[in-house]
């Protein structure tokens, strides 16, 4: 199925922005933020800047943006938990010719300063992911 590597394409593009200091997505991490701070671990937006245009232009459509957000867990580092996070776009061509709804799902461990809790970090299954190697080598 194509449609599965491109949407993990686009997950490790918003995890990558989401690791910088662009101001430009900054609404999507106040989103991301405002769930690990909410009594019921939820939050929802829409999102703008160059997260949401890099979006519209992999799925050529133009409707706005959303996200949804949920707390997985939470970590013992306090401020920090594992998020499930669905973008959202209604309207977007197929090949052939429909217009459909398109949802992005990924998940990532945050804390309040945007950074990684120490964790949730496997160390030794992101140097092989990095390095291609297969668990079985």
């Amino acid at each position: 199925m194509k449609a599965a590597p491109k949407a993990l394409a686009m997950a490790v593009c918003i995890v990558a922005l989401l690791g910088g200091r662009d101001v430009l997505v900054a609404d999507l991490k106040q989103v991301l933020i405002a769930a690990i701070d909410a009594p019921d671990g939820r939050s929802d937006g829409d999102i703008s800047g160059r997260m949401a245009e890099f979006l519209k232009g992999q799925t050529r459509s133009s409707a706005p943006v959303r996200v949804q957000v949920r707390t997985l867990r939470k970590f013992a580092e306090a401020g920090c938990a594992r998020l499930e996070a669905t973008l959202i776009q209604d309207d977007v061509p197929t090949k052939d010719g429909k217009r459909v709804p398109f949802a992005v799902r990924y998940e990532l461990n945050l804390c309040r300063d945007g950074q990684p809790p120490s964790e949730g970090i496997d160390l030794d299954a992101a140097s092989r992911a990095l390095s291609g190697e297969s668990r079985r080598q």
